[in-house]
């Protein structure tokens, strides 16, 4: 019997045999339809004046400055007399540092050319990040050139005034209102967001110890709250564990995203992929997941199951009713309490509650027992938060200790060193604003007047303030409410540091002088501090890079009793970037020897929240825009959602069932009304998605955010609801109603159909286990028009793991930094005409109910037999004698034959000059890549620069590249380590080895055009 063929599409429009945009070039109705659409929208009033900015000024770059008020870079036209040491023109400088764009704080490494940071790249040696990075990350080096910056302080912000500023003028002012605070015993509070900085929380109790009454509150829209609450009701201790994913044979997910942006993405996914490589022997680990929404995590998950928000609770609990009832399992299994309470869990009836079949609990049960010590149960992240995500944690920090994993995958000794953030400090706060009882109150990287449901009343009592002082790169929506918004520095401007795990730190150092008129937090107090004589530190230390060395070498240096003198400890540090404490006590690579004592009580007590409605609504953030802080950011405004594949909005996401019964399609604008609160956003029918619970994505609805990021989709954080003691982000209730008016939403995912063509192969573990190339039936092809070509020195070639690749975007967002990949703004997206060279292809296979989801990455494949070649009239596209499908620029005549002709359509056509911009806007390209101009092609170049770079490095040594010290932008950045690069014609390189691979095939290898790049199949640990 021959095995059924499995089908895979792109879209709903594919799965219903609907006509599909099939290329930037090809005409179609839809296409037609959809482009009357959006000139309509485009000259639509005011909306109409940003999107057409963003396509005359070029929306890649139309933040990285207005020179008009920045201070311009020294410009030297006469060679040094005596050349700086450490700069040498032309050859990159690399600094050490802590990205700090979430608390994760992975390692990094800062490329500078002539004096300006252009790139961000893991440092391979961080233990935790272990060379990976984030889309966030890679992008974050775009902030520092935002000319939407503050450039100097601003006075009376709150009145609209914004009034420049001198430092010494401002400092005065604000003593003298310090100085009062100081003799009448007024009240001082300092709200901050998270801050894993241990100098900066010394500095900030250093300050405030000189007032009588003042307090420090931390607000972080979205953070670890729930796990801390849990863990401290559970352990006894408010922390966040290590999770030693590595280690982990059997992994279980209730809705948390940890391969997308919860807790330390790069990390998880790190220890994850080391689980799922099947290059020997043939075992992986595997991956259940259930959830209410599709999340990146939940789309690499070999068993998926799709339930209602809220009822992730009772699945925890079913299961561990299976457990410890059904099985008699466990160290609890003789609890009478606890057995009393999880038989109103019954499996049975829970799963035909839930709508999945019964016999889930039971196998999973079994699964996870038989892996005990050895498996990971995670709560709900932040897909499941407030009360109902607090319970959640409680019942899988349950099942961690009944399965053994603490102590051994469940590290509470080493753990994540999160701020603890209290929501009920945060309403404290608020509520002493309302009575007028804060004197001053000095904001610092936090953004409440923005991230803060209305329902808490932030605005109407930050007026009732008598001083309001902001710290801020921007004039946010707090900001902008303030009586003075001082201007600070980006993070590559100051220096830092970070402890994101027990016994762990990392430093953070400045790569660039400021580029205006700003100052950093930490110097704001030391100035502050000496003026008002608080003595101290603050005579000691004249300034802040003072202050955070002199605090290494009092709780870091002394305590960790190091051999060497300071100063070569501190070399150390700046050269490698991080001091591991855990490593010097002999840690590193272990787990607690000591496994926490759950408290059952905690668990049979907990009262669950019910859910209020028959559908709910979930607020969740995506990869890009995460809370909104970098909305302005257009590289991540227009990177793709990791699963719908749009761009530039958020949307309410729906099933296709719950689409069909309010007769509501694609692109449909509804209002949706929470509370009091109502909204107005597009529809986008989610394959996969619960049919009882919609979604949409928080970060948007900017009012403050830049030219690029103000106005850009709605602010889902007004429908955020105040609980007993947390936010309610999830199982919310809501009414909604059609408008009759419709919109396009900017999707990167329709434009190109597989027609039938089996561009993704898979198998199961089993098939895989019973045959190498399960799945994987290569078709050979000798006819040729070519005639093969010997290359004698290097040939160049990529492998990608489909098993290891998780869709996240990271490989998208470094190749965009390496490469000066424009964005070309929402417009030209929803016309087919996104620029990005790399590309991840998201398919679904199976119905639209319950899909099975496969994520690849396409890029140039370098054919050797190109069909992109044979038609270009100027030779502009054509093979050099490494075996690179080369691009000259300045040949191309924009006939776009070549991406006509090209059967994997990654090919991208300058309709516009996008990259033309004044100076100093070009600060951050690279300067060893052409910048493109209008009419020609650009594409994949395997980063040639990075090729040649290593190559002369390799010649004046007179020696061949070794194989891993040429890495692609794509391959460096990639956090589980899915690309690998190399020499095919090395063979004992890891790219000719996987070239060979069983399950290695390349895509449409029957059109004979022999691609440089080969696929690993993708293989599901399922039956």
């Amino acid at each position: 019997m021959e095995k059924e063929v499995k089908k895979y599409w792109k879209g709903l429009d594919e799965l219903e045999g609907k006509t599909l945009l099939t290329g930037e070039f090809v005409s179609t109705p839809l296409r037609e339809e959809q482009e009357q659409q959006v000139h309509r929208e485009h000259n639509d009033g005011k909306t109409a004046e940003r999107r057409e900015f963003l396509k005359l000024m070029g929306a890649s770059l139309a933040m990285l400055g207005a020179s008009a008020c920045t201070r311009r870079p020294v410009e030297k036209i006469v060679p040094y007399v005596k050349k700086p040491e450490e700069l040498t023109p032309g050859i990159a400088n690399w600094y050490a540092s802590t990205c700090q764009e979430c608390s994760a704080s992975c390692g990094v490494l800062v490329k500078t050319r002539e004096g300006r940071p252009i790139k961000f790249e893991g440092n391979v040696h961080h233990p935790f990040s272990q060379g990976g990075l984030c889309a966030r990350g890679q992008a974050s080096v775009l902030n520092l050139y935002d000319p939407d910056r503050l450039k100097h302080p601003v006075r009376s912000a709150r009145k609209a005034e914004k009034t420049p500023l001198l430092w010494d003028e401002l400092d005065q002012d604000l003593v003298k209102k310090l100085k009062h605070l100081q003799q009448t015993g007024g009240n001082l509070r300092v709200l901050t967001g998270e801050i894993l900085s241990p100098s900066t929380n010394k500095l900030i109790g250093d300050f405030l110890s000189g007032f009588k009454n003042s307090k420090h509150v931390v607000y972080e829209p979205l953070n670890a709250e729930e796990v801390m609450l849990a863990n401290e009701l559970t352990y006894g201790r408010g922390v966040v564990p290590h999770y030693r994913l590595d280690r982990a044979n059997v992994v279980l997910s209730f809705g948390a995203d940890f391969l997308g942006n919860w807790l330390s993405s790069v990390e998880l996914s790190k220890g994850f992929s080391k689980t799922r490589k099947l290059h020997s022997p043939k075992t992986m680990s595997k991956f259940i997941a259930f959830e209410s929404l599709v999340t990146l995590t939940g789309t690499n998950a070999d068993e998926r199951h799709s339930i209602k928000s809220g009822d992730e609770y009772k699945a925890a609990l079913a299961l561990a009713s299976e457990l410890v009832v059904n099985m008699g399992k466990t160290r609890y299994a003789g609890d009478s309490l606890l057995g009393t309470f999880l038989k109103k869990y019954d499996p049975k009836s829970i799963a035909l509650e839930l709508g999945v079949d019964a016999a889930v609990f039971k196998k999973y049960a079994h699964e996870l027992w038989d892996a005990r010590g050895r498996s990971v149960v995670f709560g709900g992240g932040y897909s499941v938060k407030g009360a109902a995500g607090l319970a959640l944690e409680v019942a899988t920090n349950f099942l961690n200790s009944a399965l053994e994993n603490e102590g051994n995958t469940v590290d509470g000794a080493v753990n994540y060193t999160f701020e603890k953030n209290s929501t009920k400090a945060l309403v404290e706060l608020i509520s002493e604003m309302d009575a007028g009882k804060v004197d001053v109150l000095l904001v610092y990287k936090t953004n409440p007047a923005y991230s803060l449901p209305p329902v808490l009343g932030f605005e109407k009592a930050l007026a009732k303030v008598k001083t309001i002082v902001a710290f801020s790169t921007h004039l946010d929506e707090t900001a902008r409410l303030a009586d003075v918004a001082l201007a600070s520095h980006h993070d590559l401007e100051n220096w830092g540091d970070a402890n994101p795990k027990s016994g762990f730190y990392s430093i953070q150092q400045p790569t660039i002088s400021p580029l205006a008129q700003t100052r950093s937090f930490e110097d704001s107090l030391l100035q502050l501090g000496r003026k008002l004589s608080l003595g101290g530190v603050f005579l000691a230390a004249s300034n802040w890079h003072e202050y955070l060395k002199e605090n290494w070498k009092e709780t870091i240096y002394r305590r960790y009793n190091i051999v060497a003198p300071f100063a070569l400890f501190w070399e150390s540090v700046l050269r490698e970037g991080f001091f591991d404490g855990v490593a010097s006590e002999g840690m590193r690579g272990l787990a607690s020897t000591k496994s926490r004592s759950f408290n059952v009580n905690a668990l049979v007590s907990f009262s669950y929240p019910k859910s209020l409605s028959a559908s709910t609504l979930v607020l969740y953030p995506n990869i890009a825009q995460h809370d909104g802080r970098t909305a302005n950011n257009s590289w991540l405004q227009e990177l793709p959602d990791p699963v719908t594949k749009i761009t530039w909005d958020n949307y309410l996401s729906v099933s296709a069932s719950y689409a069909k019964a309010q007769n509501l399609s694609d692109g449909d604008i509804v209002k949706v009304k929470v509370g009091e609160q109502t909204l107005e956003l597009p529809v986008y029918i989610q394959p996969g998605q619960n049919d009882k619970t919609v979604a949409m994505a928080l970060g948007y609805g900017r009012q403050a955010a830049g030219r690029v990021g103000t106005g850009v989709g709605v602010n889902g954080f007004v429908f955020a609801a105040q609980g007993q003691k947390l936010l309610e982000y999830s199982n919310l209730s809501f009414s909604l109603e059609k408008t009759g008016r419709t919109y396009v939403l900017a999707s990167t995912q329709k434009h190109h159909s597989l027609e039938g063509r089996p561009i993704v192969r898979e198998a199961t573990l089993k098939e895989f286990q019973q045959n190498s190339k399960a799945g994987n039936e290569e078709i050979e092809h000798d006819m040729t028009l070519w005639k093969p070509y010997e290359y004698k020195g290097y040939r160049w070639g990529m492998a990608i793991d489909l098993n290891a690749c998780t869709g996240c975007g990271a490989c998208v967002m470094a190749c965009q930094a390496e490469n000066n990949v424009p964005v070309v703004g929402r417009d030209f997206v929803r016309t087919g005409r996104e620029m990005h060279w790399m590309r991840i292809d998201r398919y679904y296979a199976g119905n639209s109910s319950s899909p099975e989801v496969v994520h690849q990455p396409m890029i140039c494949q370098h054919c050797e037999n190109a069909p992109c070649e044979t038609v270009c009239p100027v030779l502009a596209t054509m093979h050099d004698h490494e075996g690179l499908n080369q691009q000259i620029y300045n040949r191309c005549v924009g006939t776009r034959y070549c991406s006509n002709n090209c059967p994997y359509k990654v090919r991208r056509f300058n309709w516009f000059t996008f990259t033309d911009v004044p100076t100093p806007m070009q600060l951050v390209y690279n300067p060893d890549i052409t910048v493109r101009t209008r009419g020609i092609m650009e594409k994949c170049t395997f980063c040639i620069q990075r090729i040649r770079e290593v190559k002369d490095k390799a010649k004046d040594f007179n020696r061949l590249v070794q194989d891993g010290e040429i890495k692609t932008a794509c391959e460096q950045s990639c956090p589980t380590d899915a690309i690998v690069f190399g020499n095919v014609n090395d063979k004992e390189s890891r790219v000719t080895k996987l070239s060979q691979n069983p399950r290695g095939y390349r895509v449409l290898s029957e059109l004979n055009t022999k691609p440089s790049v080969t696929y690993l199949t993708k293989i599901r640990n399922k039956a």
